[in-house]
């Protein structure tokens, strides 16, 4: 089985690829990220994750997203359209008119989600193209939007999940 994984430099990825470590479901990994440098030094973590661990899951790394998405089986997305130089503009633009936000609700949820959804939407085309049995399951901000609009092309293999929850609830019985 293959897993895709989208936004793949991203810094949750060791935690993903630790946990992949202890249960080896996938026979192959691919790591996609629109930034070559961020990807191969998450690539040397995992390396010596792997070499920690006395054993590999296999995994690549690559800049070309139909590359990755060819034959997956799932396909995790995480991404963040325009950086954390668009979430600063998205954040700051409504605080400085005394509006709360951020990239999951008001001003600055709406304004990341319309940089977010036509690329989420053309990632879900290209995974019908590249992988179509595939389900996606998606960690990109804001969620609920994001999701809705993945549905529109993939259906019910879209799937999303908000950590914040969970992570409310930690901090509450804390």
């Amino acid at each position: 089985m293959k897993l895709a994984i989208i936004g793949g430099g991203g810094f949750r990825i060791p935690l993903v690829y630790g946990a992949l470590l202890q249960r080896r479901p996938f026979d192959e990994i691919a790591l996609h990220d629109v930034d070559g440098e961020r990807l191969e030094r998450i690539a040397q973590v995992l390396d010596g994750q792997a070499a920690e661990h006395g054993d590999k899951v296999p995994f690549r790394a690559t800049t070309d997203l139909d590359d990755a998405l060819e034959g997956a089986d799932f396909v995790f997305v995480a991404i963040r359209v325009g950086g954390l130089e668009g979430r600063t503009v998205d954040e700051g633009v409504p605080l400085a008119q005394g509006v709360l936000g951020q990239e999951t609700i008001g001003p600055g949820g709406i304004c990341f989600a319309l940089r977010t959804i036509p690329a989420m939407v053309d990632l879900a085309e290209r995974t019908v193209r590249r992988a179509p049995g595939a389900w996606v399951v998606n960690f990109t901000n804001p969620a609920g939007m994001v999701t809705e609009a993945l549905q529109q092309v993939l259906g019910d293999r879209a799937v999303g999940i908000c950590d914040t929850p969970s992570g409310l609830c930690r901090r509450v019985a804390a």
